[in-house]
């Protein structure tokens, strides 16, 4: 039988762990420990087989940070804003790109592998759909369809109502009608063996567009680079490398939508105010031939030419401002920050030029009038000219389809699966099972240590003796339920227990015996301590010395001892007189006496702290060499507390690791005051394996 451990409120000293008495509770435990890691092992096993294996794919996108491409390096400002990262990103994940690769794709249609010994054996088959349309009808979880593969290239739609629907060839488009519609389907692609089936399914291409975004990153590389990484991941690497090629591609042939959509309606706005730049231009050209004509010849100082030439340049960037104003009010109001940045530009260009004109005014009459002709000439032209370039320019981003995008990387397959990580998945049941064993071992004894289970503890803080640690051990309940006095010691002599009660046996003998005692009480701290199991086989020993012995069951409450079939008088009925001893005893020749509890009574304690008991006691000390008493447990009901002044000695039955200290110190407080000295206590119940199978029969008192 195993020996008393620590236990775990034991393992921590001064702030330390005791690492040697964890690996012996676990060493105690280790098949259970083993059996748990076996399982985890198992489970990881199954995971590892049954997780399908998911593949990578990634590609790169560069963005042009100029926001304009290359023909347009002199178009003005119209394309100088930036298309910032975070702009494209929620670009790239929008609806608009994902639900067109959707139907481009034909995700919207599914075929998922039936079968689980062909998933655990990895062995599943694969189809795709490029066409799948049901009767709305059908759209519910109660129409199931089902493929049967029969050949390599061959398939049977069955129908959900029963029988076959359509038997048909991979590639080939099939409508029949069904439930007032039709059913039209086609296999693009089928990789599977004969016999295998695959559950068919149409989603609305919003929902799986909605998905798509979920499993779809796309990152900026760095910061401010405005190089985008795209990664997407897939149960098969051509899949995941052709959508995420399309999304790519469908987003770069959107952006250059978008752009040479912008470009068409700048060009038409361009070409609208062209002829009146012509008209303005050939006006003042005109005008200032007749002024000539008029005047004759007027030569410019060298002043006056510096400042007509800083007039005509800060009076075009002013018209090419105002264009913008133009342009730009079409999408933004005036308190957009776009618009407000053109209106200070265009406010501090008419500052210069009213400094500029104030510098004209020093000059002749005629040169003044000279300048402003030259002026408006010069300014008219270079617009005009400006118009013509941006014009071309427009005409060939239309024509080129050039966008703000470019592809560096395309997605590519990639052969090795980036998860499952198997080995990982393995050793973590491993670890996993083998720490919840632990866990479980720790929990079990966590449940158990509500009580002390050391002898020399129960000693330091009580002062009181522990004659003997009973082990735990099992009894035959049957023959236990059958016979109230069946007595482990006559059963199985050889037992552990026996043994340790037959040391206890030997204690008493110089602690009780050999001062003329008699009368023994044995109580329990609790209720389960299993004083009665003490009380059954100390008495059996004591009997097979030669000794005298009678087992007075004084538990008047909840007895297991007296049962009927025994006596139908017994303690209860001598003190209240109506009764003698010697028609309630039960003798035998081959064991102790036994005197049971009799009638029951509803005043219990008023009977045992009676005179009569007292006188009772010492009537039958003369018959006996020793007078067992078994009694309730002395925290729960005062029985015991009322018996104890009257015998010569008490065993105190502790249960191991569930009796507190406090409830020990406790019942041998309350000895204590009722003037008992002479008291032992008796360890019960002790295993160390952590097993709990044993032979108390108390249960609750009340």
């Amino acid at each position: 039988m195993a020996q008393n451990t620590q236990s775990i409120p034991e393992m921590v000293k001064d702030d330390e762990i005791d690492l040697l008495a964890i690996v012996k509770i676990l060493w105690t435990r280790k098949w259970s420990i083993v059996l748990f890691s076996f399982i985890g092992l198992c489970v990881g096993v199954f995971l590892m087989r049954w997780m399908r294996d998911v593949y990578s794919s990634d590609a790169m996108l560069q963005l042009d940070s100029s926001g304009k491409a290359s023909a347009m390096v002199d178009m003005g400002s119209l394309f100088e804003q930036e298309s910032p990262a975070e702009a494209e990103i929620r670009l790239i994940k929008s609806r608009q790109v994902l639900m067109e690769v959707v139907e481009q794709e034909h995700l919207n249609y599914s075929a998922s592998p039936i079968g689980f010994k062909e998933r655990l054996a990895r062995k599943e088959g694969r189809m795709e759909l490029s066409l799948f349309k049901i009767p709305e009808a059908t759209l519910t979880e109660e129409y199931e369809w089902i493929v049967d593969v029969l050949s390599p290239t061959t398939f049977k739609l069955n129908s959900p109502l029963g029988g076959t629907l359509i038997e048909g060839t991979v590639g080939n488009t099939y409508r029949v009608p069904f439930a007032g519609d039709s059913v039209a389907i086609c296999v693009s692609m089928m990789l599977a063996e004969p016999g295998q089936q695959f559950k068919l399914a149409s989603s609305s291409v919003l929902e799986v567009a909605e998905s798509l975004k979920k499993i779809l990153n796309v990152a900026e590389d760095g910061k401010k680079t405005n190089i985008l990484t795209l990664s997407l991941e897939n149960r098969y690497p051509d899949k995941a490398a052709s959508i995420l090629n399309a999304i790519i591609e469908t987003y770069v042939r959107q952006n250059v939508e978008m752009r040479s959509a912008e470009a068409e309606k700048t060009l038409e706005f361009l070409e609208e105010q062209l002829p009146s730049i012509k008209a303005k231009l050939d006006s003042s050209e005109s005008i200032l031939t007749n002024y000539r004509h008029k005047v004759g010849t007027v030569d410019l100082t060298a002043e006056a030419k510096v400042t007509l030439d800083r007039q005509v340049h800060l009076k075009a960037q002013l018209l090419s401002v105002e264009q913008q104003i133009q342009e730009n009010a079409r999408l933004y109001t005036e308190d957009h920050p776009t618009m407000q940045a053109i209106l200070q530009q265009q406010n501090r260009l008419k500052r210069e030029i009213a400094k500029e004109e104030a510098l004209v005014k020093d000059l002749p009459t005629t040169q003044q009038e000279v300048i402003k002709l030259q002026q408006e000439v010069q300014i008219n032209n270079e617009l005009y000219t400006s118009i013509l370039n941006n014009i071309q320019q427009l005409r060939v981003v239309r024509a080129g389809e050039i966008g703000n995008v470019r592809i560096v990387d395309k997605a590519c397959i990639r052969a090795k699966p980036i998860k499952p990580k198997r080995k990982i998945i393995l050793l973590g049941g491993l670890l996993g099972g083998f720490a919840l064993g632990c866990g479980l071992v720790f929990l079990q004894r966590l449940l158990q240590e509500g009580g002390v289970s050391s002898a020399s503890e129960v000693e330091r803080e009580t002062n009181v003796s522990v004659y003997a640690k009973v082990p735990l051990v099992k009894v035959d309940e049957a023959k236990a339920q059958s016979n109230s006095l069946y007595t482990l010691a006559k059963e199985d002599s050889d037992n552990l227990a026996v043994e340790q009660i037959r040391l206890l046996r030997s204690t008493l003998e110089f602690s009780f015996f050999e001062q003329q005692g008699k009368t023994l009480l044995i109580t329990g701290v609790s209720a389960g301590a299993g004083k009665t199991f003490i009380s059954l086989n100390l008495a059996h020993l004591l009997f097979k010395m030669g000794k005298k012995v009678l087992l007075v069951d004084a538990d008047l409450r909840k007895s297991r001892l007296s049962k009927r079939g025994l006596s139908k008088c017994g303690l209860s009925d001598i003190l209240c007189a109506k009764t003698s001893f010697e028609d309630s005893v039960v003798s035998s020749s081959e064991t102790f006496d036994f005197l049971p509890i009799g009638s029951k009574t509803a005043n219990p304690n008023e009977l045992l702290s009676s005179n009569g008991f007292k006188g009772f006691l010492n009537q039958i000390k003369e018959k006996y060499d020793v007078i067992l008493l078994d009694a309730p447990p002395i925290n729960v009901v005062a029985d015991a507390q009322s018996i104890a002044p009257l015998v010569d000695f008490a065993l105190l039955v502790v249960k191991f690791r569930k009796d507190s200290m406090e409830d020990i110190q406790e019942a041998v407080k309350t000895l204590d005051v009722v003037g008992q000295e002479k008291r032992a206590v008796v360890m019960n119940q002790c295993y160390n394996d952590g097993s709990f199978q044993g032979y108390s029969y108390y249960y609750k008192y009340k």
